[in-house]
């Protein structure tokens, strides 16, 4: 009840446009002239904000749209069949939400809102021919994001795969770095939307072990963490632990990496 009441009292929030859109100098339309923006803002679709907890897809709905991140943040997660959620990715302001579903013509994740965030939708269909035509520069930049989420999820099997715990987190807290480095916002100090289980189920890593790690990286200087804020104090520090090693700050020496939990 109580979400429905919050979803309800932001369906009556005034719509925006794509002039007046805070993410629009790094969205998908943002390599377009003039004339070129308003033939695609005709199919784009401003969808209304959607608060924590809310999905924007469920896992085998039909693939009708592509979706563009406007504020906010979202996890996406693969149910399998006893019903238990595989978190596998989180995703950011001018990310594309719906590129999974294009082949096979329905979504293969549930993603959902990790805080009162919007999204602006594409119907596809219309989207692609009207970039094949006259908007070449947004289908190839689209073709860019396909590319860069088949990096991401090849890169996290790697991850998994041969990281030790420590290094997962490190590694972890490296990327969201890096992607807010890339959407102009601070690379060293950003706010985790995300639940602590989520990052844990992320990184298939136990809770507590998540929680452990935090604060030995908190004592060891590397970070300074309150609550679903996070601050990076020493990048190179973090690289050197991704990289099989960790520091100790009283000696300045490397020291081996402890063992994963």
């Amino acid at each position: 009840m109580e979400l429905a009441n919050r979803i309800e009292a932001l369906n009556t929030t005034k719509q925006i446009t794509c002039n007046h859109c805070l993410a629009r100098k790094s969205c998908l339309i943002s390599t377009l002239s003039s004339s070129e923006n308003s033939e695609l803002a005709t199919i784009i679709n401003h969808e209304k904000p959607m608060v924590k907890g809310q999905r924007l897809f469920l896992q085998g709905d039909q693939f009708q749209s592509l979706f563009l991140i406007r504020s906010g943040s979202f996890k996406s997660c693969i149910v399998d069949e006893s019903g238990e959620r595989q978190v596998t990715g989180f995703h950011f302001s001018t990310d594309i939400l719906g590129i999974d579903g294009i082949d096979s013509q329905k979504y293969t994740c549930e993603v959902e809102a990790l805080e009162t965030s919007s999204v602006c939708s594409l119907a596809f269909d219309f989207f692609k021919d009207s970039s094949l035509k006259s908007n070449q520069k947004v289908y190839n930049r689209l073709l860019r994001a396909v590319s860069s989420m088949m990096f991401r999820e090849s890169h996290l099997m790697m991850v998994l795969g041969k990281m030790k715990a420590e290094q997962r987190l490190a590694h972890f807290l490296l990327d969201i770095s890096r992607r807010m480095h890339d959407r102009g916002e601070s690379a060293q100090e950003f706010r985790l939307s995300m639940a602590r289980y989520d990052i844990a189920n992320y990184l298939g890593l136990a809770v507590e072990t998540v929680s452990r790690l935090f604060k030995r990286l908190e004592e060891q200087g590397l970070i300074i963490a309150n609550r679903h804020r996070v601050r990076l104090m020493d990048l190179d520090g973090l690289h050197f632990i991704v990289a099989g090693g960790t520091t100790d700050r009283s000696t300045e020496k490397p020291m081996p990496l402890s063992a994963a939990s």
